[in-house]
């Protein structure tokens, strides 16, 4: 496989309810928070090394806000200080981001023990790394990752929540079992699924303002119409807009070994 081209089409609003935006995405270390982009990337011409996250902070006064921004910030600064030649092996892989993750995971939890304004802050995150025509996901928390193909939306992660414990993926539970910060530990999904894409597959990452509001069915007719994020961010606000609101489409240009 061969990536040639990422189009990406991205926003992260308030939502219609609250007055806080704690939501944050970073498409390899632009920061945008109450803004919208779209953006085309090509990997050959940029290192092949790309990393795009959307995490949900949570916490009282502003500390959601300030969570999600390091989540993603430190993330960021990790995959800059990845060495030239890293290990083919996943799991190996995995090693290397889940200690980062406990890392970030205990600079919030140590803040939230210095300024009390900030006890408990913590946050989801959902990440997609390109690297060297390989592509991974890792998460922590019910922040999510699917793919939309030829009409068909797919959920690729894993909610780290009760409902999904319980097998119920109707219930309204929004008890989040994994966070980084807000917890007394985390552990993170790390998967290659470079395997699982075609071209002009469709990524979506989103935080649970979206998924809250809007069905998978209902995400899934609206992709097949070619919408936008902005326009899927506004029919989520239609829809109550109980909470922020982040989604970024990811349209995927891929040449196979076989082309």
């Amino acid at each position: 496989m061969r990536l040639l081209k990422i189009s990406i089409d991205s926003i992260c609003n308030v939502g219609s309810v609250r007055t806080n935006n704690e939501d944050i995405i970073s498409l390899d270390g632009l920061i945008y928070r109450d803004n919208s982009f779209q953006i085309y990337l090509e990997p050959e011409i940029s290192n092949n090394r790309f990393l795009i996250s959307v995490s949900d902070g949570m916490g009282g006064h502003n500390a959601g806000e300030v969570a999600s921004e390091i989540v993603v910030s430190e993330l960021q600064q990790f995959k800059q200080e990845l060495a030239n030649e890293l290990p083919a092996d996943a799991d190996e892989l995995k090693s290397l981001f889940q200690k980062k993750v406990k890392e970030i995971h205990k600079k919030l939890t140590d803040e939230g023990k210095r300024d009390s304004n900030k006890h408990g802050m913590g946050a989801t995150f959902i990440s997609v790394l390109f690297l060297d025509n390989r592509v991974f996901y890792f998460s922590a928390g019910d922040s999510r990752l699917y793919r939309f193909r030829r009409g068909i939306l797919r959920q690729i992660s894993k909610d780290h929540s009760l409902a999904e414990l319980i097998g119920d993926a109707r219930s309204k539970s929004h008890i989040i079992l994994n966070s980084v910060g807000g917890g007394e530990s985390v552990f993170i999904d790390f998967i290659e699924i470079t395997e699982q894409l075609l071209d002009e597959d469709i990524l979506l990452l989103c935080s649970d303002g979206l998924t809250d509001m809007l069905s998978d069915d209902t995400i899934e007719s609206q992709l097949e119409k070619n919408i936008t994020a902005a326009d899927l961010c506004n029919l989520a606000k239609e829809a109550g807009g109980k909470d922020n609101i982040s989604i970024a489409l990811l349209k995927l240009q891929i040449e196979s070994e076989d082309d």
